[in-house]
């Protein structure tokens, strides 16, 4: 009788693994959708749309974008989490994924309901100051700052954004504490900034390049420990010894837990070619990322790694998003 069950139990498992087998064989039988959690235009949507169109091609199959935004990009990743894992839905986002469950005391979707894909690109976040301050470095900015506490402001994209979480891991690392002043966005940020209603702001380098090649903001710092190759001329916090504070941002993509080993494979083996090509390269460089790829498990390696820091960082300074 044990026998019987041992032999039976084999023949479901060899079932159950030729389905799978033939699931990743098959893969893509239909159209593939890639939901971006922000709205058209920005950063992440127009990066999985340069991914859309190449993987359309490799795949064989239609991979369209969709954009669902709302909720600091918590709408969308529901969605995601929430869909089949059978490869046809993947999440192309932002730091607001390893964020999200720091800052929200109600979240619907949680880290270990995605897959790692593989991580698109990085971008540099930058700390500039206004036409007035007359600051022109980190250190003299962090002097100022603790010669007269509380009375330095800093403007983000808004409370709980990438820039603003830079900011404050910088702030706790030397020891000042400007206050933040939220934006809806950089478009009104560079408006105060330009205005000199404000003496510095933290935005990506790439939505800030023009003003500082021009003059009309001066480039204090990446908030990284390197400087970023797209734009090396502009100095590092690693420059002036701060070694401690990597306030890079990043565009990456994901899937559901559960699909299957061979159809994430497939997916990621895709999305590398794709970044591989020169053409692709050189479109995403001339839009301010920096183009990264590496394996499924490095990626989600990395995204660990950003969750435990930046919960650190809004712990410490007590940020919440309602």
């Amino acid at each position: 009788m044990k026998t019987l069950k041992a032999l039976f139990s084999a023949l479901v498992a060899v079932i159950a693994m030729s389905g799978i087998s033939a699931t990743a064989q098959e893969f893509p039988n239909k159209p593939i959708r890639i939901i971006v959690p922000y709205s058209p235009g920005g950063g992440t949507d127009a990066v999985a749309r340069m991914m859309a169109q190449r993987l359309t091609v490799t795949l064989g199959q239609s991979v369209v974008v969709e954009n669902r935004p709302g909720a600091s990009a918590n709408i969308g990743s529901e969605f995601v989490a929430r869909a089949p894992a059978d490869g046809y839905t993947i999440l192309v986002t932002a730091p607001n994924f390893t964020t999200s469950e720091a800052l929200y005391d109600k979240l619907s979707w949680r880290f270990d309901d995605f897959i790692p894909v593989i991580h698109l690109v990085r971008y540099a976040n930058v700390l500039v100051a206004s036409p007035d301050s007359k600051m022109a470095s980190v250190p003299e900015m962090v002097s100022r700052a603790k010669a007269a506490p509380g009375m330095m402001t800093y403007g983000s994209a808004g409370t709980g954004s990438n820039s603003h979480l830079a900011m404050e891991l910088l702030k706790q690392r030397v020891g000042i504490n400007p206050e933040h002043v939220p934006y809806k966005g950089s478009g009104p940020l560079k408006t105060d900034l330009l205005g000199n209603h404000l003496l510095l702001g933290v935005d990506g380098l790439g939505g800030m390049i023009e003003l500082i090649k021009t003059g009309q903001v001066k480039a204090l710092a990446v908030l990284a420990t390197r400087r970023t190759p797209l734009w090396p001329d502009v100095p590092s916090l690693g420059d002036f010894g701060i070694n401690d504070v990597d306030g890079n941002g990043w565009y990456g993509a994901l899937l559901p837990a559960g699909t299957p080993a061979a159809v994430v494979t497939k997916l990621h083996s895709a999305f590398a070619a794709a970044l591989a090509m020169p053409e692709m390269r050189e479109r995403l460089t001339a839009m301010g990322v920096e183009p990264v790829g590496g394996s499924s498990e490095s990626f989600r390696t990395y995204l660990l790694g950003e969750r435990r820091k930046w919960s650190d960082v809004i712990s410490t300074a007590k940020i919440k998003v309602n």
